[in-house]
């Protein structure tokens, strides 16, 4: 190539690849989704949500808890708030459903009134064995709503069969965030009984974040998941000074309310990040123990499988999730529409929260490099991560995956402009 031989050469986005179909071992419903979020910490729905601040606080990551996910809450806020919202999650009943619970049609009435009433949900959804069976609407609640929603879960349920994450003392399993300066606030979070810990960075490959990761990770003794990161040089200093990191976080600018790549002119697309993430730890033989968690861009279930193919272990989302009922951005109307807020937590009113300066805003780094606005809203959460799953297990059916384990060996091609718009609807006056 002429010119600045500093060019090393192209990178690929989601909509660069199609996953190449392959022999499929299982029906879709029958492709396994458990895999690890950190070295120690597997869920059955390799989702989990970003440490914004319009997407996860205690509510949402106890609801993706509960059907099998898990959240990452963030530290835009005090270190008492945080450590107190972390006890939040732990101290809730572990409930697999957030909204429908589960029963049996031998169940009596009466008890399954006081069992819904205590959890304070609506609905519950019958079962016997694996066997969906219907619905029961609890006395008192609006029926047709409760009705609609638990039919509608029921049937992803009966496919996807989320198993609750939880520790070993059958608590729900939660992530926090955390600087990778700030021991004191690992410390407080750790003992409020975090699951995990966050290093929450645009860049981790920094001299003075590694070396604040080194004292980090030697101060605590429960996984730490580092990022972000996107190239392989990247991930060999993250090992070198955290040996035993409990995962990284992979990609840079991707994210829908990112304009760093914009700003700055720097980023790493997600699938590339995680590809070249990959290639490092197989150089280093631990591919198989420190999993990858794919962060920015991932739009659909589509995206999701060709992350995994790609060599993550589970994807991180904040769109996705930010228009969900338990999300905490505010709940607008506009024109007769119902939006959520959401917001970069590099935009100018997330820097200007309490402690997201030591983030993005320290004398290094005087600019914006988020955007703020409104996603249409979307409901309960539990509808959008199951239809995520349903989706997944379709994408992975296709790849000929039976599991996350086998996506590893699935492929992806290259795919033309013809060809994405090919692969679009087209041609039809869409009604």
């Amino acid at each position: 190539m002429a010119g600045n031989s500093s060019v090393v050469g192209e990178v690929l986005t989601f909509d660069d690849v199609i996953i190449v179909p392959g022999k499929s071992p299982v029906e879709p419903r029958d492709v396994e989704l458990s895999s690890r979020v950190t070295r120690r910490i597997w869920i059955s729905i390799p989702l989990v949500s970003s440490p914004m601040d319009t997407v996860t606080e205690w509510r949402m990551a106890l609801i993706l808890a509960r059907l099998g996910a898990v959240g990452v809450i963030h530290r835009n806020m005090s270190v008492d708030e945080q450590a107190m919202q972390v006890r939040r999650v732990k101290e809730s009943p572990p409930s697999p459903w957030y909204e429908v619970a589960k029963s049996t049609p031998e169940e009596p009435l009466s008890h399954l009134d006081f069992r819904l009433s205590e959890i304070g949900v609506g609905a519950a959804v019958l079962f016997e064995g694996s066997e969906f069976k219907g619905v029961y609407v609890a006395k008192g609640v609006r029926g047709e709503f409760w009705l609609k929603k638990a039919e509608a879960i029921a049937a992803l349920v009966s496919s996807v069969k989320p198993i609750p994450s939880i520790d070993e003392e059958g608590r729900p399993r939660v992530g926090a965030a955390v600087s990778p300066y700030d021991v004191k606030r690992a410390k407080a979070l750790e003992e409020a009984g975090a699951d995990f810990l966050v290093v929450d960075v645009a860049h981790i490959h920094n001299v003075n974040a590694l070396r604040g990761l080194r004292q980090l990770v030697k101060d605590v003794s429960i996984d730490v998941v580092v990022g972000n990161l996107g190239t392989r040089e990247a991930v060999l200093d993250v090992i070198s000074v955290a040996e035993d990191v409990g995962g990284l976080r992979a990609g840079i600018a991707s994210g829908s309310i990112c304009t760093t790549g914009e700003v700055t002119g720097a980023s790493m697309p997600t699938l590339t990040a995680v590809m070249n993430a990959f290639d490092a730890l197989k150089e280093l033989g631990a591919e198989r123990e420190v999993p990858i968690i794919a962060d920015g861009g991932v739009r659909n279930a589509g995206d999701a499988a060709k992350a995994l193919i790609a060599g993550a272990s589970s994807v991180m989302v904040g769109r996705m999730l930010a228009g969900t009922e338990e999300a905490p951005g505010s709940l607008v109307s506009v024109g007769g529409r119902l939006y959520k807020q959401y917001r970069g937590m590099a935009s100018r009113s997330a820097i200007e929260r309490r402690h997201a300066s030591d983030r993005y805003a320290g004398r290094s780094k005087l600019i914006e490099e988020g955007v703020e606005g409104l996603v249409p809203y979307r409901g309960s959460v539990a509808e959008v991560l199951l239809e995520f799953a349903a989706g997944l297990q379709a994408a992975l059916g296709y790849a000929g995956a039976s599991n996350v384990g086998e996506a590893w060996k699935a492929k992806l091609a290259r795919v033309t402009q013809a060809g994405l718009r090919e692969i679009k609807p087209h041609d039809i006056v869409l009604g």
